[in-house]
């Protein structure tokens, strides 16, 4: 039985990184997902038999339990404005799976291996063919390290000709460093310094005007995110 994550379907490019590294590997490639949370972007890799590692540390994503939902009764898309302010929702529980939990319903645990960690303060040793992270490092958590060094210690545990795909916030507001500070919110053009001749960049993309999400689980306000990402091989 296929179950699904509460973060809905992955965009299509994760699917053609797995193609670009099944062209280039077989399914013989190691994989580590970084900010796994309920497998969102895991499951897909395990479902095709690659072997996949997913770190987190929040217990819920883990391993399931309660979570709050706002309900919406009409979808309204707003234009940016500075001081957009959300009206407020009711909430309601919902009791949603883990990623061990999906692991487990899915029969997918030869192909997997689900660690509680945080990786920016306890980074493994060992090194992968795909290393993959999607919007993960603004995470207030994450505070102690600057961009750079987050950036680094996710290129560190990529393999030679292994790729490093990592989707990310940015400032809404390029000047404004109290909402968006700058050991959390990369600025245009900042990622690109991270990666020097030793990375071949593959696809590179930020968008230039933020854009509407409405209210979910865990973010229970109408609000805007401005995103960017990165895919890179190591060739050297």
């Amino acid at each position: 039985m296929k179950t699904k994550s509460i973060w809905g379907n992955p965009p299509k490019r994760l699917y053609k990184l797995i193609q670009r590294a099944e062209k280039d590997f077989g399914k013989d490639f190691t994989t580590c997902i970084v900010g796994c949370s309920d497998g969102k972007f895991l499951m897909p890799f395990a479902r095709k038999g690659i072997k996949v590692i997913g770190y987190d540390i929040d217990d819920i994503a883990l391993y399931g339990g309660i979570k709050l939902f706002p309900i919406v009764p009409q979808k309204v898309k707003y234009e940016y404005q500075k001081n957009f302010k959300s009206q407020e929702y009711k909430l309601e529980e919902k009791r949603v799976l883990g990623i061990t939990e999906r692991i487990e319903i899915e029969k997918l645990n030869k192909y997997t291996e689900i660690e509680k960690l945080d990786f920016y303060k306890n980074p493994p040793k060992q090194k992968y063919d795909v290393v993959f992270t999607s919007c993960s490092l603004h995470y207030s958590i994450n505070k102690d390290f600057n961009l750079q060094e987050k950036t680094e210690m996710l290129q560190n545990i990529v393999n030679k000709n292994g790729y490093l795909y990592i989707d990310y916030m940015m400032a809404i507001e390029e000047n404004d460093y109290e909402l968006y500070p700058k050991n959390k919110f990369y600025r245009k053009g900042e990622m690109l310094k991270y990666f020097d001749d030793s990375w071949q960049i593959i696809s590179y993309k930020e968008n230039n005007k933020p854009s509407f999400e409405g209210a979910h689980v865990d973010c229970v306000k109408d609000h805007f995110h401005r995103f960017g990402y990165i895919l890179a091989k190591k060739v050297k």
